[in-house]
């Protein structure tokens, strides 16, 4: 028993039935929404797009000041010190205290005659008068200090010869006196003192 040849057997015939009925069938079943008609894609423009320059930071202008050059016409500079006053202040008025009595010391007497002496020196005759022979009396006017002891030692009346005077005052620089008293205290006074000199005779 022979089969049948199938529909694709029988040549380009069978493939266009084929075919055929797959279009009718894919009609259908579109008409019936059961498959959806292919739409076509829209179509994508493309578009370019000019991506700008970076801009490059340009440095700032640095802008010097422009400096004034010197002008000769200059003030002249005045080789002088200002000066200042300064207002004076009176000094404050001082304060007026009543002076403190003290007891005053004793005034010293003006002479006092025929002053005792504690303490003698004599004169020590210079060799060259005793060999020239001099001789004389000398009057010395002595001040005398509380404590008896010469303060000073005048000439009055020269022996004649200033060595023997020298050698007096010298002398009575080195006595030592009772003081003068007044009110019961000492106080220098003034005296008088006699000395001779005379050469022993041989």
């Amino acid at each position: 028993m022979q089969s049948k040849p199938g529909i694709l057997q029988r040549g380009p015939v069978g493939v266009v039935v084929v075919v055929a009925h797959a279009v009718l069938i894919y009609a259908i079943a579109t008409s019936l929404g059961i498959v959806e008609f292919p739409t076509a894609a829209p179509r994508m423009d493309a578009v370019i797009i000019d991506v700008p320059e970076e801009t490059q930071s340009q440095p700032v202008p640095v802008i010097k000041p422009e400096l004034a050059e010197p002008t000769l016409d200059r003030m002249p500079i005045e080789d002088t010190v200002p000066v200042v006053e300064v207002p004076v202040e009176e000094p404050a008025p001082a304060a007026i205290t009543a002076p403190v009595s003290e007891p005053s010391p004793p005034q010293p007497v003006g002479e006092t005659a025929n002053m005792k002496v504690d303490r003698r020196v004599n004169p020590v005759y210079p060799p060259q008068s005793r060999r020239a022979g001099e001789e004389g009396v000398g009057v010395y006017r002595v001040l005398v200090d509380a404590n008896g002891r010469p303060i000073d030692v005048e000439v009055l009346s020269s022996t004649g010869f200033p060595r023997l005077d020298e050698a007096a005052v010298t002398a009575i620089r080195k006595w030592v006196f009772q003081p003068a008293m007044q009110a019961g205290q000492p106080v220098e006074s003034w005296t008088r003192v006699q000395v001779q000199f005379k050469l022993e005779q041989g």
